[in-house]
């Protein structure tokens, strides 16, 4: 399945067909005036949604705009954010234009099916994009400043910012074999052999010591148990063993080195109480401030890296634990209100639908199950700050933030297309059925907001942008 993030389509789409009506037809105007569109606005003048500030650095669409033919594609355009750059798809046919932020400079273009959206190594979005022929598929992986970073096909899959090989007639379901982690250029960095077990617990066999650690036992592995990849970050990679043990290995220095693992059975999280042992699901990785004794120390700017874990079992609620990336330390562990299952198939995507505000480090989470279908988790006092509640608040789903904000679309209003804007720690409405739309935001805090048949891009709140009098450059 595509892995789009949610994207007004409907609101979008009617705004391209708009200026496509506009903009291509040959005839001269008539007297019957009321029936002539009028033109499109290149100045805005309302009132910013919440966490939008300042003035446009540019318009879109119309004359003056400077913008790539797919803008007047005759079924419209939806825009999303990747990373630092605006990515512009037809709604009409596979097209797609990725867009520098500030300045509109096309940065690259193509016509392969948007596979999902990915990470790279130091945890920048990157495009991953498939392109089926003869019965084959083929991957190409670009970053936000337009570059492909890799690609490859058969065995060879794509691991945020590593590629990973498979044993040949690899499947979740027979697992075991060789596999080589190989960096974006080709090199090998590691290779190993995940073991199949001799036995099942009651075989006729005697365990051996590349055997998985027995559930709800010592969760410590012998350091010749491996997994299969499922993720990575720097120079940490994460192994899936199969049976609720998830392994973070070193590509460093010490390539191959167990550098920690954890099961949710461990003491320090769900603990024996856990039958049968859950399964790791990576949320994702981020960036938080130190935290001694409850005390907030980022006055003197520390920060760490850490990995979110979410372990699941097929009706029992869920449990998150987040972890110190490199020495696998639990700083927090909390139970989610409903049950998440997983396919357990090893998958190396992430869980769809979360948004992250990193101006509170307010992480919102999908429900699949429960009295609620989102949380939001302060990631780092480790707890859940609120849950979507009513009719009202269900109707909500969540799309992006910026700068404190969520925007999510409503299917309680009357054209199932109205943003509500919430506040990210509180889920507080700041603000619904307003007439200007966010539809994408960066990383940077430049936004698109679409406003009187126009999109306009906003600069970030701290003014860092181009000079709005600047003329955007032609394709």
């Amino acid at each position: 399945m595509p892995h789009w993030r949610r994207a007004p389509l409907a609101l979008v789409t009617g705004v391209g067909v708009v200026v496509s009506l506009a903009a291509c037809t040959g005839e001269e105007p008539d007297d019957r005036t009321e029936r002539s569109p009028r033109p499109l606005p290149t100045s805005y003048d309302a009132e910013p949604p919440p966490g939008v500030t300042g003035e446009p650095v540019r318009y879109l669409h119309g004359d003056g705009a400077g913008s790539p033919e797919i803008f007047d594609d005759s079924g419209g355009v939806r825009i999303e954010s990747l990373g630092d750059a605006f990515l512009v798809s037809s709604n009409s046919e596979e097209r797609h234009v990725l867009q520098r932020a500030n300045d509109g400079e096309t940065l690259w273009r193509g016509e392969q099916r948007v596979d999902r959206f990915g990470h790279d190594r130091d945890g920048s979005e990157v495009l991953v994009l498939a392109e089926e022929s003869d019965g084959e598929t083929a991957t190409t992986v670009v970053d936000d400043e337009g570059e492909t970073v890799w690609s490859g096909g058969g065995r060879e899959t794509y691991l945020d910012g590593l590629a990973l090989r498979r044993p040949d007639g690899w499947s979740a379901e027979e697992p075991h074999g060789d596999f080589t982690v190989l960096d974006t250029a080709g090199d090998e960095v590691w290779d190993f052999t995940f073991e199949e077990p001799s036995e099942d617990a009651g075989g006729t066999e005697p365990a051996g010591e590349d055997d998985p650690p027995e559930e709800n036992g010592d969760t410590e592995p012998e350091p010749d148990w491996m997994g299969v990849p499922v993720g990575a970050r720097g120079d940490v990679l994460f192994l899936d063993d199969g049976s609720g043990l998830l392994q973070a290995r070193d590509l460093g220095e010490d390539t191959g080195e167990l550098l920690w693992s954890v099961a949710a059975d461990d003491e320090e999280l769900a603990g024996r109480s856990a039958v049968p042992r859950p399964r790791p699901q990576l949320v994702g990785t981020y960036e938080l401030p130190v935290e001694e004794d409850g005390d907030d120390t980022t006055g003197d700017g520390r920060t760490r890296d850490t990995v979110l874990v979410r372990w699941t079992l097929p009706e029992d609620p869920s449990l998150l634990s987040l972890h110190d990336l490199d020495s696998g330390e639990p700083l927090w562990s909390l139970t989610e209100p409903g049950a998440n299952p997983d396919d357990h198939d090893f998958s190396t995507e992430r869980i769809p639908g979360t948004v992250y505000d990193p101006a509170t480090r307010t992480l919102l989470l999908p429900q699949a199950s429960g009295e609620t279908p989102m949380i939001g988790v302060d990631l780092v006092e480790g707890e859940i700050g609120w849950e979507f509640e009513g009719v009202t608040e269900r109707a909500i789903t969540p799309a992006l933030a910026l700068d404190g904000y969520v925007y999510g679309d409503s299917r309680d209003s009357d054209d199932g297309s109205s943003q509500v804007v919430l506040e990210a720690e509180s889920k507080d409405i700041v603000a619904e059925g307003l007439g200007p739309y966010v539809e994408a935001t960066t990383d940077e805090g430049y936004a698109v907001v679409v406003w009187d048949r126009q999109r306009f891009v906003f600069g970030p709140s701290d003014g860092a942008s181009e000079d709005p009098g600047s003329s955007p450059p032609a394709e």
